[in-house]
């Protein structure tokens, strides 16, 4: 058993993820301010904090700054209704090991939060092994495939390629990825059954999926399949960055 800090000032969120994860047999602590939980952590001494990002006073991205600031060795994850690749930056650059919609499904999030959970060890251990810095970029653009090849391996990653999704499953098969950075639109087999094939293969690898539009459907798609992350095209590279070594982090 585990415990939990849920921070949220919607009653009705506290409620739902307090039901969830004491049903789950967690320990589960609720406030509904930031600078309450500030307060109760040290005496608390939770196995993560869940804590909204928009909150009245100070915002979950400062409280988890202040959290760091303190020494605290404790996995947070930031929730949002209004989630934005900017906010997302902010929160990884502030520490966040997880930023999830509110929106997503229970099953997705009890599996995220386990998932987490069982990774503290890592976490707050040797950052990112050598032998687990292994990335698979799918892109149908050689010129993308090209600047992420070179920009990875400038980052002590070992990078491999492909052109299509039917290449993408048989480098996961040979090459065993830790993430794969899997571009959505694609001739062929489309990025989302890509996601699904590679996690009916292995689904603790950490896929994120790239797109040059914004679409809710097909995010909320790749989530329920069980995609780590969702980037935008043009590439904010040192984002990109963020979210790999941060995915690297909770990676079995």
């Amino acid at each position: 058993m585990s415990k939990l800090v849920v921070v949220d000032d919607d009653t009705s969120i506290r409620e739902i993820l307090y039901q969830v994860f004491t049903k789950d047999g967690h320990d589960v602590v609720t406030f509904p301010r930031g600078d309450q939980a500030l307060k109760n952590i040290e005496s608390l001494n939770p196995d993560l904090v869940l804590m909204d990002i928009r909150m009245p006073g100070a915002d979950g991205i400062t409280l988890l700054k202040e959290l760091k600031a303190a020494g605290k060795r404790i996995p947070v994850v930031l929730l949002s209704s209004h989630l934005t690749q900017e906010i997302e930056k902010d929160a990884y650059e502030a520490g966040a090991i997880e930023v999830i919609r509110k929106d997503i499904e229970t099953p997705e999030l009890r599996r995220k939060i386990e998932k987490i959970l069982s990774a503290k060890h890592r976490i707050f251990g040797e950052r990112n092994e050598e032998s687990r810095k292994k990335i698979l970029v799918v892109d149908d653009e050689e010129v993308i495939r090209q600047l992420l090849e070179g920009f990875f391996k400038q980052k002590g990653f070992t990078v491999s390629t492909a052109k299509d999704g039917e290449e993408a499953l048989f480098m996961v098969k040979t090459k065993h990825p830790n993430v794969v950075l899997l571009d959505i639109a694609m001739p062929g087999m489309d990025g989302i059954l890509t996601l699904k094939k590679i996690h009916a293969m292995n689904p603790e690898i950490g896929v994120v999926m790239a797109t040059a539009i914004q679409d809710e459907e097909i995010t909320k798609e790749a989530t329920r399949l069980g995609a780590y992350a969702y980037v935008l095209k043009p590439f904010d590279l040192q984002y990109l960055e963020l979210v790999v070594t941060t995915r690297l982090l909770i990676a079995a």
